[in-house]
């Protein structure tokens, strides 16, 4: 029989202050310089992703009128992205429950959709409201997250375990989600998505340790898994989250705009409680272990498998995007393009300025300014990927690695401070796929 320890056992370590608390990156960091460590060396480790989740929405609960001045309300935008008014009708109540999709977008900006949205909230700015009710009624004031009495974040399709790289082989430009510029043809550039070995669900494949009723952090705040997502896979299993808008962090969560509409961003940390030899080597500690699959961006079918050691392990690649000192007199102010630089432009999370450089709390690490600045002010290696005798760059990251890191070393530290409850689920997700999901996992 192999070792174990109980989920007391941690706990009690926890309280007492003996227990070993690791972050992935760290076990990351300790498998590079070969030091081996063991099942009695470490008590929980946290694990983390940051990336692009369309699987997002929101239910809010405000009051939009007083009590009697109108039956219900029948229709409802903010900041002109329509949300969905109901379940609950709230009639003659003054009240108005919705539910927003996460990529939907404002009717009046194409770059502006429900992730920004939902940032903007957390960050305490003031939205516009607009309403009509079944009599007709308009209504229209503006308010902030202060004025809403319910706010919760439900995760559709949340924390993919590693997702693609995407790369395009048709002789035309094509454009995606997973793109901000056309993807160049003839397999000239690769886009991905996923953190490696970091990954919750890498770490914890088989749903060991993480399930129904486990705590997670969701851009910073306390929430709870559900079950299983939407295209859940035995092969690539993904969560269902629920958790507070009230505490979540802006700098988690946002907008992302591609070549197909603005996407949404969500960051979410978990903690795998050490519990046996098993699930201990469950845990990814190299990059070089989690495969990649390379994908065709029209269809998704997957063209080869490569690793994750290809895009994070190296130590050529850059996890954080810079600009060089002194940008703006030595290169912005005498381009030809600073009023219209196109690093500026097309940064999906409007981090990039010419005149303030990168915006650390907006920035996603993503590489698009590297590849569009003509004076070459962004540095970041991006790196490559070798494939059947090829070498093809990478010119776009859907996943913030560096993100996922902060968020995880957040959790240990709530972990080790006695904030963050380490427990056991009541029972593991079900899985629901389809057999098309199923063929497409398997490469047919």
């Amino acid at each position: 029989m192999g070792k174990k320890r109980s989920i007391e056992e941690i706990k009690k370590k926890i309280s007492d202050g003996s227990a070993v608390i690791m972050t992935a990156q760290e076990l990351c960091q300790v498998a590079k310089t070969g030091k081996k460590i063991s099942f009695e060396d470490v008590d929980v480790v946290t694990t983390a992703t940051k990336g692009l989740m369309s699987g997002t929405s929101a239910i809010l609960a405000f009051r939009i009128g007083n009590p009697k001045e109108f039956v219900k309300v029948k229709s409802l935008s903010m900041n002109d992205i329509p949300c969905y008014v109901g379940p609950c009708p709230n009639e003659t109540l003054g009240l108005v429950d919705l539910i927003i999709y996460a990529t939907d977008t404002s009717t009046s900006n194409p770059d502006y959709g429900a992730g920004h949205l939902l940032r903007d909230l957390v960050a305490h700015k003031p939205v516009n409201v607009k309403a009509k009710t079944i009599e007709g009624i308009e209504i229209k004031k503006n308010l902030t997250i202060n004025d809403i009495y319910f706010a919760k974040m439900l995760g559709i399709r949340h924390g993919f375990k590693n997702y693609n790289a995407f790369i395009n082989p048709s002789e035309e430009p094509i454009k995606s989600i997973f793109t901000v510029m056309d993807m160049a043809p003839n397999l000239s550039e690769i886009s991905f998505c996923g953190v490696g070995a970091i990954n919750p669900l890498e770490n914890d494949p088989n749903f060991d340790v993480l399930g129904i009723g486990s705590p997670v952090l969701v851009n910073g705040a306390l929430g709870y898994i559900i079950g299983s997502g939407t295209r859940s896979s035995q092969e690539r299993p993904n969560l269902m989250t629920i958790a507070s808008l009230f505490d979540m962090k802006p700098e988690y969560m946002g907008g992302f705009k591609t070549a197909r509409g603005p996407e949404v961003i969500c960051t979410i940390a978990a903690a795998i409680p050490i519990l046996n030899e098993e699930v201990f080597n469950n845990l990814k500690m190299e990059d070089k272990n989690v495969a990649l699959n390379l994908v065709d961006i029209v269809g998704r079918k997957v063209i080869t498998t490569v690793d994750y050691g290809q895009v994070w392990g190296k130590k050529s690649i850059d996890l954080v995007i810079r600009t060089k000192d002194n940008f703006q007199k030595l290169h912005c102010e005498n381009c030809e393009m600073n009023s219209e630089c196109p690093a500026e432009k097309l940064c999906p999370t409007e981090a990039f300025s010419t005149k303030t450089g990168i915006n650390r709390l907006l920035c996603f690490n993503c590489g698009t300014c590297v590849w569009t600045c003509p004076k070459e002010v962004a540095e970041g290696r991006l790196g490559e990927i070798e494939w059947n005798g090829k070498i093809t760059p990478v010119r776009l990251r859907q996943s913030d690695r560096n993100g996922a890191i902060r968020l995880m070393n957040e959790l240990k530290v709530q972990i080790i401070r006695g904030y963050f409850p380490v427990t056991l689920p009541t029972s593991k997700p079900e899985i629901f796929t389809e057999k098309l999901e199923d063929e497409r996992e398997e490469g047919n």
